[in-house]
């Protein structure tokens, strides 16, 4: 997960307070343990018990003021644990408080002082959490807190290109970066007439999104953005079909390996990093300007 990203999950956690927390932290443990691994209680008249971990036996208590001082954190330390342990800590012998911010040591020396060994969590912690989570489930909780696509963008786009940099070999020589000056041309060579101002009606989207896509991949060494195209140009090649056929093929092989199907979002910046490799020539049919260009 990039720091931006970070920094802006960061900034909406510690925005929720109240009800609003607890259903973040609901959230949260639902795609970290799953439906199976977690127990969702109703909000009210839930007897200090906002859920529960079921494989470790331990009751969860989410505590998201606006101002928390320490006389308040206290306060609800006492009475969230004073219910824990009328009404659950014979049957569930572990307990968890999760906050809203960063904490601090007298917070963590009061949860200590109530029950030793009891986890305290705040902002960092959750943060953490989140980064262990699957991509596709990151992305799912990012969308739940109204994070803006482009804070997701880079993630998503570092995420597919560290996937096809796992299995790539190293090229013989050196790929060298064209970039299209022919793409309506290029276009007619690839597609057939029926699709060309679909094709091109995609590309006007998806090429504001190559600036990410070039900033991205030259963040890698010239040898990894090498091994990276060079994965993309052997795939493309032993897909079978048409040039439409083939990247519509190549689109779902890599949103089945790296994502789900109904990643929308993944498939679209699968979608954009294809073009894109498709603009620079490296997949398809070239024009002849193109060919005059890159001939020696």
């Amino acid at each position: 997960m990039n720091d931006p990203l970070q920094n802006r999950f960061k900034l909406q956690i510690e925005s929720l307070t109240g009800f609003d927390f607890q259903d973040f932290v609901v959230d949260l443990f639902l795609l970290k343990y799953g439906e199976q691994g977690f127990t969702v209680l109703r909000k009210k008249k839930d007897k200090g018990c906002d859920g529960i971990i079921n494989n470790e036996k331990r009751i969860i208590a989410c505590y998201g003021p606006e101002n928390a001082t320490q006389k308040k954190f206290d306060n609800k330390a006492d009475e969230d644990f004073e219910d824990y342990q009328n009404n659950w800590e014979k049957k569930y012998p572990k307990w968890m408080f999760i906050v809203n911010q960063n904490i601090s040591p007298a917070q963590i020396n009061k949860i200590e002082s109530l029950k030793s060994g009891t986890p305290l969590l705040g902002t960092q912690q959750i943060l953490s959490i989140i980064e262990d989570l699957k991509n596709y489930q990151r992305r799912k909780l990012a969308k739940s807190l109204r994070i803006e696509s482009e804070f997701l963008a880079q993630d998503y786009l570092r995420e597919i290109l560290e996937d096809l940099l796992k299995e790539s070999e190293p090229p013989e020589n050196k790929i060298p970066y064209n970039k299209a000056l022919y793409y309506p041309d290029k276009v007619k060579l690839n597609y057939k007439e029926a699709d060309i101002e679909g094709v091109l009606q995609e590309y006007e989207i998806v090429s504001e999104y190559f600036i990410d896509i070039h900033n991205v991949i030259y963040g890698y060494e010239d040898g990894e953005i090498d091994r990276i195209k060079l994965r993309i140009i052997n795939d493309f090649t032993e897909t079978k079909g048409i040039f439409k056929e083939k990247l519509e093929t190549l689109t779902k092989l890599y949103l089945e390996k790296y994502s789900s199907n109904d990643d929308d979002d993944y498939r679209f910046y699968v979608r954009a990093l294809l073009i894109y490799i498709f603009e620079q020539c490296l997949i398809g049919r070239k024009t002849k300007q193109e060919n005059d260009i890159t001939t020696p």
